[in-house]
């Protein structure tokens, strides 16, 4: 396992790809270094390769964060583990379009900055609802076999700690940021606390592989210069879900309030076509938006703890609550309270 950047010189970069289609077989005689990307518990880095005989070559390199409780977070919850099994044993079966795996990753670039910050647009936000889609359709109700004992083992390993420790970082969070919300979104946040257990329990709706972290940051938009409209990456978060969960928290992160809004019913239409169009049938547009409501949820439960177990920056600051703010917005658009009543 590479553990920084540093270690990644002209000859090990040369024994990592030989055979490869990226050198060709040639040898790296030299490496430039670009950070790319804004990760909480790992550091992506573009490797521009010279190589012998003229001509360069360009990978992504993926990298443990440098902060020691980021890191600690990833080990707990097998972050980087179950990124590199995504790759070994799944991206082959979905029809989502991601970086190819090397040991080091395709890199992408020039691709087209989307910052959380600003919200989708609602162009963007169908492409990926659509390419969202093409994530979950081909495992839809039938996760198979050994995929299931790997991403669902991980997921009924790490149950009993979550039910444990998410009502603890979700205090920590209002201890720490509470004063920074505005009230409805503090009163949503300290609501949904006591009801944790409810909203963790299964819901009910057919399981499939979930991204986990479906969000702006990690969507590249007209990656290659154009030629791949959309990749997704970091995949440290797979799992064994209901597809609805992506879709909420896609939705309720990454739009403006006022976007979702006026869109929700359209992109949902869109996710419900795709998959359709991809082969899933027997599932009611009326089971997708009950689900999508009960998981608007999702963002608050995945944000709090995030923001209280990563590395502190201004700019995640800013990230975590400009987006807690979204599904707090969102809960009370759909009246999202009463799936966990009763």
């Amino acid at each position: 396992m590479v553990l920084a950047v540093d270690e990644l010189d002209p000859e090990t970069l040369t024994a990592l790809l030989a055979g490869s289609e990226v050198t060709g077989g040639a040898a790296v005689t030299g490496v430039d270094h670009r950070t790319v990307g804004m990760g909480q518990v790992a550091s992506c880095v573009e490797l521009t390769l010279h190589l012998d005989g003229g001509g360069d070559a360009a990978v992504v390199a993926k990298v443990p964060s440098d902060d020691p409780t980021s890191v600690a977070t990833a080990v707990a919850q097998r972050l980087y583990e179950r990124e590199v099994r995504f790759y070994e044993t799944l991206a082959g079966t979905v029809a989502i379009r991601t970086p190819r795996f090397l040991l080091l990753l395709e890199s992408l670039s020039p691709a087209a900055v989307a910052d959380q910050l600003d919200g989708l647009d609602p162009d963007r936000a169908e492409l990926a609802i659509r390419e969202l889609a093409g994530l979950h359709a081909p495992h839809w109700g039938a996760v198979p076999n050994g995929v299931t004992a790997f991403l669902g083992g991980v997921g009924e390993a790490l149950r009993p700690m979550y039910l444990e420790v998410v009502p603890l970082l979700v205090e920590a969070f209002l201890g720490r940021y509470g004063e920074r919300l505005s009230a409805p979104a503090r009163d949503v946040v300290g609501w949904l606390r006591p009801r944790l257990g409810a909203y963790l329990a299964d819901g009910g709706d057919p399981r499939t592989v979930t991204h986990g972290d479906f969000r702006t940051d990690n969507l590249l938009f007209e990656a290659r210069g154009g030629a791949v409209p959309m990749a997704t990456v970091d995949w440290q978060t797979v799992g064994a879900g209901p597809g609805a969960l992506d879709v909420a928290y896609l939705l309720t992160t990454s739009l403006d309030r006022e976007v979702r809004v006026a869109h929700e019913r359209t992109l949902l239409a869109a996710y419900h076509e795709r998959l359709s169009e991809l082969g899933v049938s027997g599932y009611p547009m009326e089971a997708l938006r009950a689900a999508y409501a009960r998981h608007a949820f999702q963002g608050i439960v995945m944000l709090t703890c995030a923001a209280v177990l990563v590395e502190q920056t201004e700019r995640g600051d800013a990230m975590f609550l400009a987006m807690i703010e979204r599904c707090a917005a969102a809960v009370e658009d759909l009246d999202a309270k009463r799936c966990l009543e009763g």
